[in-house]
């Protein structure tokens, strides 16, 4: 049945009607409706549009690519996003790539939520570059439960257990990065764009707002750190009016910093600025029973010595 199926919607979008294809396909309805195997994939070409099906080797996803006057995606007859580039264009060559040698290789978690997360990499990415104010964009929201797993199927680079990121364009410049909390099940995001001193965040696919100015953008580091699975925190720059900014230091973002610490569970945002005469210059935030210890520096830490306490929301 799947095979008429199959048949069906192929003549219907030769025809230019582009529904659906059929949810569950398996390798031999490909090759009864003319697919022939090439490479890991199943292809025939008809009326100028040209399919694909990969599917993974135990079978259980598979995808159908359709290349004609535009590039289509379905991953078990779902619509998926194809990812773009910065600008706009379709990364159909990169797609192929990751269909023949990552989706049909196996490894795979849920091959749908990991081609999402690639397609909002492209399209925040490309909202950060637009010209114009750096502060007021909306951007798409990103993508929630992409596991470790599947950011490492779409090709970030892990520096640790929890902690990864990926370029926003082929020239390496722009930066996005995930931060797990320890029980992997929350997550952070950040953008950095090219022209950009900081980034932007997110939390659970949730845009934190962040200190933000005209002219340089986002002031908020693109480092995270999680201090428990509630609160995740991170430094944030643009203190250049601080009696203790030292504008020689080459740090755009400025050698005094404030603390942004952002509730996950209640969705409640914190900012902690040094007063006049604290410099901190590289703030660490600890807990300590049912007070928070923010240290200026890390001397001030390994003296023992921080700068504030604040109790811990309940």
């Amino acid at each position: 049945m799947s095979r008429e199926a199959l048949e069906r919607w192929m003549a219907a979008v030769s025809r230019g009607d582009l529904a659906d294809p059929p949810a569950a396909l398996t390798v031999e309805d490909c090759t009864a409706a003319g697919l022939a195997p090439y490479g890991r994939s199943y292809r025939r070409s008809h009326r100028g549009v040209t399919f694909r099906a990969y599917f993974t080797p135990d079978r259980r996803h598979h995808a159908m690519v359709l290349a004609g006057r535009e590039l289509l995606l379905w991953v078990d007859g779902r619509s998926v996003p194809v990812p773009t580039g910065i600008g706009g264009e379709p990364q159909g060559a990169a797609l192929g790539r990751w269909l023949e040698h990552r989706f049909s290789m196996g490894g795979m978690g849920d091959p749908v939520r990991a081609l999402a997360m690639w397609a909002w990499t492209g399209a925040a990415g490309r909202v950060a570059a637009r010209d114009g104010d750096r502060c007021g964009r909306s951007y798409p929201a990103p993508p929630t439960g992409v596991t470790p797993a599947e950011y490492g199927e779409i090709g970030w680079e892990f520096t640790d257990e929890g902690c990864a990121y990926n370029f926003l364009d082929t020239a390496g410049k722009g930066v996005v990065r995930v931060a797990f909390a320890p029980s992997l099940r929350r997550q952070a995001l950040t953008i950095r764009a090219p022209d950009w001193i900081g980034a932007q965040l997110w939390v659970d696919g949730e845009a934190v707002p962040v200190p933000c100015e005209r002219d340089w953008g986002p002031l908020c580091d693109e480092h995270v750190a999680w201090l428990d699975d509630r609160f995740v925190h991170a430094e944030v720059g643009g203190l250049w009016s601080h009696p203790l900014h030292d504008p020689v230091r080459m740090d755009l973002l400025g050698n005094i910093r404030g603390l942004l610490i952002w509730d996950a569970a209640e969705r409640v945002r914190q900012l902690h600025l040094p007063a006049p005469a604290e410099a901190w210059t590289s703030p660490i935030l600890l807990r300590r029973g049912d007070s928070w210890c923010i240290y200026p520096d890390g001397e001030a830490y390994r003296a023992d010595r921080p700068g504030r306490t604040l109790p811990i929301p309940r």
